[in-house]
């Protein structure tokens, strides 16, 4: 495949880091090109991952298969003016995450094929989190589109109307972790610990539990198996409950879906 990044700002370089991880010659590395209003973007993101900088709009969508749309929701209206008369019947994948499927619609040729997509960081590395609505594509289109983005990492299928929540959870849990790992460890330097080892410790602990939970699908499960009743886990568990961790991380969540729908 062919893909076009639009945009070569933080979110772009990861996905192309993340493709990049595969060898040359894997059938599926996708060749990509990329053009960004900022020329030395381009040039710095095409000669870091690989890529092909391109001058237009019109000469990315003229190489590409399909357009990953990576660009902020203010600049979105200026790139689908330029898109429109361009894009003819390839995808094109938004990572916008306050521009609804109608406004990426509206500012296209009637029939545009398009979807969005939110990415997580994690892509760089290949365990990214994809939030894929299917939108206008073609069933073919759709499948291409998970074959590309799970080079990255998972790719979850979720309707429109959830696509806040779910990047409330996907998209700014990475952020809401490295917190958590951020706090852990200078608990463990206010404990007596000197602050790489507990930087390293508290990154291997959240590393570990995470690919634990992966493995049986239960959080719950894990927690309990750990939290030895009268243990240091146990004991520890109760005072972040009564401190409200859940509610903070709830109150977390509904910020972050209010702002997506208050930018909008």
């Amino acid at each position: 495949m062919r893909a076009g990044l639009l945009g070569a700002g933080h979110i772009a370089r990861a996905l192309a880091e993340g493709w990049r991880q595969l060898p040359p010659a894997a059938a599926l590395r996708p060749a990509l090109s990329v053009y960004d209003p900022i020329a030395a973007r381009s040039r710095s993101l095409a000669a870091d991952f690989d890529a092909r900088a391109c001058a237009s709009v019109a000469e990315l969508s003229a190489g590409c298969d399909t357009i990953v749309l990576a660009m902020r929701p203010p600049d979105v209206p200026a790139a689908l003016a330029e898109l429109a008369p361009v894009l003819g019947g390839r995808p094109l994948l938004s990572l916008a995450a306050a521009v609804p499927l109608d406004d990426l619609r509206a500012g296209l040729s009637p029939g545009a094929r398009v979807a969005r997509v939110m990415p997580n960081v994690a892509a760089a590395i290949g365990c990214g989190v994809f939030l894929l609505v299917a939108g206008t594509l073609t069933a073919s289109q759709a499948d291409a589109t998970r074959a590309l983005f799970g080079l990255a990492g998972t790719v979850v299928d979720v309707p429109e109307s959830l696509f806040d929540p779910a990047t409330a959870v996907a998209g700014c849990g990475p952020g809401f972790t490295a917190l958590f790992i951020e706090a852990l460890a200078a608990a463990g330097v206010d404990a007596g610990l000197e602050q790489a080892m507990a930087r390293e410790l508290a990154i291997a602990a959240v590393a570990g539990s995470a690919a634990l939970v992966a493995r049986d699908g239960d959080p719950v499960g894990v927690r309990v198996a750990i939290a030895t009743p009268g243990g240091m886990t146990a004991e520890g568990i109760e005072v972040l409950e009564s401190r409200g961790i859940r509610m903070a991380l709830a109150a977390a969540v509904a910020a972050a879906v209010a702002q997506a729908r208050r930018v909008r």
